[in-house]
């Protein structure tokens, strides 16, 4: 793992996915994964905040009332809390993305409340799972108008991009939050929480 040097912050770069203007959840757990790559790590817990336009900083603590992400994570059998704080550097390059590609490779399954991966899809576990769940809140309540925002991520290991997981809905709370758990086989590997803007 990279850690904090002398406590200074690590700054991380993103690029707006697709056609967004926001940094999208899926890229920041993806550079969480590459920052604590050389660690054993268990029972990642991301809250997010509120959306971000800016490149992130990496700090200790969970101090900072304005935090954009509060962080719990097991880093080789240590407990360690983190928060993601805006750095005002803005993110100056963008990326194509397209979540249909995920789409067209699940089976879903409305009556059971669940939606599973059949077969690769080139892109990464997170980006698999809350396309998944999107697409299976939307089916299952069409009639809701808003948009659906990935807001929680409780993950207890790290998984192959390539797993053809399974997320099922567990919890709807009048949609101001929501809680489908990840699958691979019979393993619940983590949940998911999205929250719905009716704005």
């Amino acid at each position: 793992m990279k850690g904090l040097v002398n406590n200074m912050p690590t700054q991380l770069s993103f690029c707006f996915k697709g056609n967004r203007a926001y940094v999208h959840g899926t890229d920041i757990v993806s550079e969480l994964l590459k920052h604590f790559a050389d660690a054993k790590l268990a029972d990642l817990d991301l809250k997010f905040n509120g959306i971000t336009s800016t490149s992130l900083d990496l700090i200790d603590g969970d101090h900072d009332e304005n935090a954009k992400v509060n962080i719990r994570v097991i880093l080789d059998d240590e407990q360690k809390v983190m928060q993601l704080v805006e750095n005002g550097t803005p993110v100056e390059c963008r990326y194509d993305y397209d979540e249909d590609i995920v789409i067209s490779a699940c089976e879903l399954d409305l009556h059971s409340q669940k939606i599973q991966l059949s077969k690769k899809t080139g892109y990464t576990l997170c980006e698999n799972f809350v396309a998944m769940n999107k697409y299976l809140l939307q089916q299952l309540f069409p009639d809701e108008q808003g948009k659906w925002y990935f807001t929680r991520l409780e993950q207890k290991h790290v998984v192959n991009d390539e797993a053809l997981i399974t997320v099922k809905l567990i919890k709807n709370f009048n949609f101001r939050l929501t809680k489908s758990n990840i699958f691979i086989d019979n393993e619940m590997i983590g949940s998911v929480y999205f929250t719905m803007d009716q704005n």
